[in-house]
C-alpha cells in the first residue's frame, strides 16, 4: 500500500522540446525517459509560442516503451494536446507527427 501511495511522489521532472517532428514524420525519442530512468507522470503539449501550431487535422502518433504485441501505438488528434499519460512506468517514449510542417513542436515534460 505504502508502495502505491508513493508512485505519485516524484523526486525529480525533465522539460524537453521534441523538435525534430517538425518537417520530419519520423518518430523521434525522448533523452529523459529511459528504462534506467523511467517516468511516472508524462505531459505531451504543443510548444509555447511556437512558431507553427499543429494542425487540427494532424495525428500525433506515440510509442511507449517500443512497440511490440502488447505495446502499440497510441494516436491523438492535436486539439486533444495537452495529453497526459499516468498509472504506468514508462521506460521510453517516441512521439512522430502525421503531417510534419516547419516550425512544428512539441514539449514532453516527465516527472520521475
Amino acid at each position: 500500500v505504502q508502495e502505491a501511495k508513493n508512485y505519485s511522489a516524484y523526486k525529480q521532472w525533465n522539460y524537453e522540446n521534441i523538435t525534430g517532428i517538425a518537417g520530419d514524420s519520423n518518430y523521434h525519442s525522448s533523452t529523459y525517459i529511459t528504462s534506467s530512468n523511467p517516468a511516472k507522470k508524462v505531459v505531451i503539449y504543443m510548444e509555447p509560442g511556437d512558431t507553427a501550431s499543429l494542425e487540427a487535422t494532424d495525428v500525433v502518433s506515440i510509442k511507449i516503451n517500443g512497440e511490440t504485441d502488447a505495446n502499440k501505438i497510441v494516436k491523438i488528434d492535436a486539439g486533444d494536446l495537452p495529453f497526459t499519460l499516468t498509472g504506468l512506468t514508462v521506460t521510453s517514449l517516441a512521439i512522430s507527427n502525421s503531417d510534419p510542417n516547419s516550425g512544428e513542436a512539441l514539449s514532453v515534460l516527465s516527472y520521475h
